[in-house]
């Protein structure tokens, strides 16, 4: 088998987003949509986008609702073919770069959002270019090959997968992610965390991604803290940005039972990092059990004290910065105990781990965490 890493061209560093305008001359692009969202641009982060830009504008899209969902990438779309663009540039958290990248699909293809993600063998053999420029730290959307979205407020989040997806520039400026509050920083620094543990911990072998898994996760452990302490750290968050890139990279591995907890408990508009942090804390003893040679290197990584297992030491982390670890402290609400489990047991993400959670296992899980 041949492993394959495909990354974006790449720009890091306080001051990138002052590049933007230079990356589409290089492309030939000249019309872009700049999907993002009322927050960032009441924080100033669109301003510096479009003066970057120039001329360049073509239109902006600033409607990505919070939980993104159908309806945003479809006006999205349609608002890119009555403006004549020629590109996305995504502008914000993991809503809106995973909007944008659903934009960029339908520009290309046609159709309706949910004519891809209802529908598990549609094809997506193009996409209009992508600019990524994250504004948070966690989703990886700008290096992986994923995109989420919610059909509509109250339904669990699905998605796409296609390599056409990855971005062709990351913009990767940390002083746009200093306004970050902290428990937004606290939970999409998880986020970027549970990434890189399950790309790592995936069955899917890419030797260069599972390297840059590891350096993510070592880097994320050390520099959340810090982040979450004190926004203004540029050298905290600059780590965190490159965690969440690497986080990207991993999830185009595949995740796993952590994720798919994550996406099966998405319909009650949590926020996604909190609850990848918790899916893993559930699964990840577990996972490193029937993949022992993987147990050491994760302790060691997450600082694990001697005699404590993964999961706690990851608990252990994810209340330091004040966040909740089962999903009874978070306020989730589960009717149906066995129900819950059974969608978990099926979701698509478990074909990525080397010995899924039987049914069982989940019903335990989900036992331990809602009681």
């Amino acid at each position: 088998m041949t492993a394959i890493l495909q990354i974006p061209r790449t720009l890091f560093g306080v001051g990138a987003i002052a590049r933007l305008g230079d990356e589409l001359d290089q492309l030939g692009l000249n019309r872009p949509l700049v999907v993002t969202d009322k927050g960032v641009a009441r924080a100033g982060l669109l301003d510096q986008a479009t003066s970057a830009l120039g001329s360049r504008v073509g239109h902006v899209f600033d409607e990505v609702t919070e939980n993104n969902v159908f309806a945003d990438a479809d006006t999205g779309a349609a608002v890119f073919g009555a403006n004549g663009c020629d590109c996305v540039v995504g502008l914000g958290g993991g809503s809106v770069l995973d909007t944008a990248k659903c934009i960029a699909v339908l520009a290309a293809c046609g159709g309706r959002i949910a004519e891809y993600t209802l529908d598990p063998v549609a094809p997506i053999n193009d996409a209009a270019p992508i600019i990524a420029i994250p504004t948070t730290a966690g989703t990886g959307s700008d290096a992986d090959i994923y995109a989420g979205i919610h059909p509509d407020n109250s339904s669990p989040g699905v998605g796409i997968a296609s390599y056409c997806i990855i971005p062709r520039v990351a913009i990767l400026d940390p002083a746009l992610t200093k306004t970050l509050p902290a428990r937004l920083t606290a939970a999409t620094g998880i986020d970027a965390l549970s990434h890189c543990i399950e790309g790592y911990l995936s069955k899917e072998d890419v030797p260069f991604a599972k390297l840059i898994a590891m350096d993510g996760l070592r880097r994320g452990v050390n520099a959340l803290g810090r982040a979450v302490a004190n926004g203004e750290d540029m050298a905290a968050r600059s780590e965190m940005l490159l965690v969440a890139y690497a986080g990207g990279v991993a999830m185009s591995m595949g995740t796993g039972p952590a994720h798919a907890i994550a996406l099966t408990c998405s319909d009650q508009g949590f926020p996604h990092g909190i609850l990848s942090g918790i899916g893993i804390v559930m699964t990840l003893d577990r996972a490193l059990a029937r993949v022992p040679n993987a147990r050491m290197a994760i302790g060691n990584a997450l600082n694990a004290d001697p005699g404590q297992s993964p999961a706690s030491a990851f608990a252990g982390l994810m209340r330091s910065v004040g966040l909740p670890t089962r999903l009874a402290e978070l306020g989730y609400r589960c009717g149906d105990i066995g129900r819950t489990a059974l969608s978990a047991h099926q979701h698509f993400l478990n074909g990525f781990a080397h010995l899924p959670p039987t049914l069982e296992d989940y019903t335990e899980m989900f036992q331990c965490t809602l009681t």
